[in-house]
């Protein structure tokens, strides 16, 4: 646009089209302005639309309104009188036989503190096995220990070995030097 206002630089089917866009802007603006004028008059619902939110949220609380009075109807209700009263003994029964199975329990593990134990055939076997076990594993470390100064002599397999070692290395050079000729 230029300083006068005038839209250059644009071929007419485009300026056309420009015009028609904004006239039909504008009218909507108009018909959105005359809707809010109505509204703002008018005593009752604007818009179809409107009386139909109003009518499902009425539907919608008189669902909730039904909730809450089961809800309410069902604090009232006598448990005894409905046939809940033997459950609900049975309960109480089981409840007092655990609490009482439970103070057995702890008078039991409070007596057990007190006792002294002696030693036992038992407990003296277990007491010369460990020692066994201790005396093994110390013998195994001190063999490991001893053998770690011991100087291996060569035997005959492991002169066979070095044997055959030598020999692949030869037939590996000679396999080489085969190769470079």
């Amino acid at each position: 646009m230029g300083d006068d206002g005038a839209f250059q630089g644009v071929s007419p089917f485009d300026f056309a089209m420009r015009q028609k866009n904004e006239e039909k802007k504008r009218k909507q603006r108009e018909r959105d302005a005359k809707a809010q004028l109505y509204k703002y008059h008018s005593q009752g619902v604007a818009t179809l639309e409107e009386a139909n939110a109003l009518k499902v949220n009425a539907e919608n609380e008189k669902g909730k309104q039904a909730a809450r009075q089961m809800k309410e109807d069902a604090k009232k209700v006598n448990m005894a009188a409905a046939g809940f009263g033997v459950e609900q003994a049975s309960r109480n029964a089981d409840f007092e036989r655990e609490k009482a199975r439970q103070e057995t329990e702890r008078n039991t593990i409070k007596n057990n503190q007190k006792v002294v134990v002696t030693e036992t055939v038992e407990t003296n076997e277990l007491r010369a096995m460990a020692l066994r076990d201790k005396a093994e594993k110390e013998t195994e470390r001190q063999t490991i220990k001893d053998n770690q100064n011991v100087v291996v002599s060569e035997t005959v397999e492991t002169n066979e070995l070095k044997a055959l070692a030598a020999r692949d290395k030869a037939e590996k050079e000679t396999e080489r030097q085969t190769i470079k000729d």
